[in-house]
């Protein structure tokens, strides 16, 4: 049984006029009618009463008529998803992201690409910096939104969307509060509140490398988790952290201070496996390097 067949079936069933049917589905009547009888014959059943004026359906061809409405349908469907699918266009794309990625454009561009988009479904979770690249890796997720680090980046390809610069968040009755700027001398004297370094190596590294490099060795309280447990533990007394400058963190209790010496910015990358994503992620990845104006960048990634 062909396809086409059941096309030509429902034509008839519903003009119930061979000559009518043959003509919208453009085919010649007599070849017509043979595929009709063809159809007959292979099911076992009569579909189709007919006479020299009317053509009516019998039970069994009410009831296939139905039925081939259905596959018809379910082809029809299955041939436009594929075809968006194909496109990018349908499917889901998982995205991994530290919360500092969303103190950007990134909901943004989210949020319209799903309006662009809504056969797309974007399945957004929170996860530090290595478990994303190794999730990524693994296939768990398809983008991911982080910090980098180079020894971890086998197989994975990158472009930085953005960068912020580090100030010292501390409790707002801090003397710094009086200061226009304060030097890593000064702050590590203080109790310091970090990130783990377990989540992002590479910055972590590069902190500690501020401080050693002049001969200093910050007091570590205890380290942190997010930037809303941050800012809770600073706003208690509990010390001093660096967060990155203009973020939507909530500033209740807290104060930001410039610092003067050189110190790491927090660079931010669209991360993705270079050899393994769909064409839905792909089509994702750049909408969202167009909407930091990277395009171009991520153009030669994916080419090369």
């Amino acid at each position: 049984m062909e396809l086409r067949q059941l096309r030509y079936f429902i034509a008839v069933a519903e003009e119930l006029h061979f000559g009518r049917a043959a003509r919208r589905v453009h085919i010649a009547q007599p070849p017509f009618s043979q595929q009709i009888k063809a159809l007959e014959e292979e099911i076992g059943a009569r579909l189709l009463e007919r006479n020299s004026r009317n053509v009516r359906l019998t039970n069994e061809g009410r009831y296939f008529y139905k039925q081939a409405m259905d596959i018809v349908a379910q082809v029809e469907e299955a041939v436009s998803t594929a075809g968006r699918m194909a496109k990018g266009e349908y499917g889901n794309v998982r995205v991994g992201f530290l919360e500092i990625a969303m103190d950007s454009l990134l909901p943004e561009a989210v949020r319209s690409f799903s309006h662009r988009y809504p056969g797309v479904s974007v399945r957004l979770s929170q996860f530090g910096a290595s478990i994303q690249l190794e999730k990524i890796r693994s296939g768990e997720l398809d983008v991911g939104f982080s910090t980098v680090y180079l020894h971890a980046m086998d197989g994975l390809s990158s472009i930085k969307l953005f960068s912020k610069k580090h100030v010292l968040a501390v409790p707002e009755d801090h003397i710094f509060t009086t200061e226009k700027s304060v030097s890593l001398s000064e702050i590590a004297e203080e109790n310091l509140l970090l990130f783990p370094r377990t989540g992002q190596p590479d910055l972590y590294d590069s902190i500690m490398d501020a401080f050693s490099s002049r001969g200093l060795v910050p007091k570590v309280r205890q380290e942190i988790s997010g930037l809303s447990g941050a800012s809770a533990l600073i706003s208690s007394g509990m010390g001093v952290t660096f967060l990155p400058d203009n973020s939507r963190v909530s500033r209740k209790g807290i104060a930001m201070v410039p610092i003067s010496d050189d110190f790491p910015c927090m660079d931010i990358f669209m991360v993705w496996n270079r050899d393994d994503y769909s064409n839905t992620a792909g089509v994702f990845m750049e909408w969202v390097a167009d909407y930091f104006s990277v395009s171009k960048d991520f153009a030669v990634k994916i080419s090369g």
